[in-house]
C-alpha cells in the first residue's frame, strides 16, 4: 500500500510527482520548440513548481510567447515571468504610440479604449462591454515594435469610443 501525501508535504515537486529540476528541462525544451522565440537569453529556475523566467528578450511578444509556453507544461502550478524586453531597435514613445493606435483599431474590439507610453510601456485604460475585447486589446500591443510591457487597465462594462492618445 502507498503511503499518502498532501500536497503540502510534497514541498519541492510540482503537481506531476516531477522534480523541480525535470520541470526546468521541460520548460526548456518548450522554448525550443517555440518557432518565435529566441529562448537562449532566457534563464530558468522552479521551486515548489512555479517556473521562474528572467532575462532579455527583444519583443514584449516573445516575453508573452515564453510566458504561456511555461504555463502550458504539465506540473508548473504557477509562473513569475521577469524577463526584460530591450528592443533591437529604439523607437520614440510617439512613434508606439502611433502604431499602438493602428494596432487597436486593426485587431482590437475596443473603441472606448485610451493608451499612454512611456520609455516603451504602453498603458491601455477605458472601458469595454465584453471581457474579450479587454484581452484583444492588451493582445494588440504584443506586436508593435518597441513596446517593452502593458499595463492593462481597462474596465468591463458599458462603453464607447474612439482610441485616444495622452501624452
Amino acid at each position: 500500500m502507498w503511503p499518502i501525501v498532501k500536497r503540502s508535504q510534497a514541498v519541492g515537486t510540482s503537481l506531476s510527482w516531477q522534480t523541480d529540476a525535470q520541470l526546468v528541462d521541460a520548460v526548456e525544451r518548450r522554448l525550443e520548440a517555440e518557432p518565435h522565440v529566441d529562448w537562449r537569453g532566457i534563464a530558468l529556475k522552479a521551486s515548489d513548481g512555479v517556473v521562474s523566467l528572467s532575462g532579455f528578450v527583444h519583443s514584449f511578444a516573445d516575453k508573452m510567447a515564453a510566458e504561456q509556453a511555461a504555463a502550458h507544461v504539465r506540473g508548473a502550478r504557477g509562473v513569475a515571468n521577469d524577463i526584460q524586453v530591450t528592443p533591437q531597435d529604439e523607437r520614440s514613445d510617439p512613434e508606439i504610440a502611433t502604431d499602438a493606435v493602428h494596432a487597436l483599431r486593426s485587431q482590437a474590439t475596443a473603441p472606448n479604449v485610451t493608451l499612454t507610453v512611456r520609455d516603451g510601456f504602453v498603458t491601455l485604460d477605458g472601458t469595454v462591454e465584453l471581457m474579450h475585447q479587454r484581452v484583444a486589446a492588451e493582445a494588440a500591443m504584443r506586436h508593435v515594435a518597441g513596446v517593452r510591457g502593458v499595463s492593462n487597465a481597462i474596465l468591463v462594462g458599458p462603453g464607447a469610443a474612439s482610441p485616444e492618445v495622452r501624452s
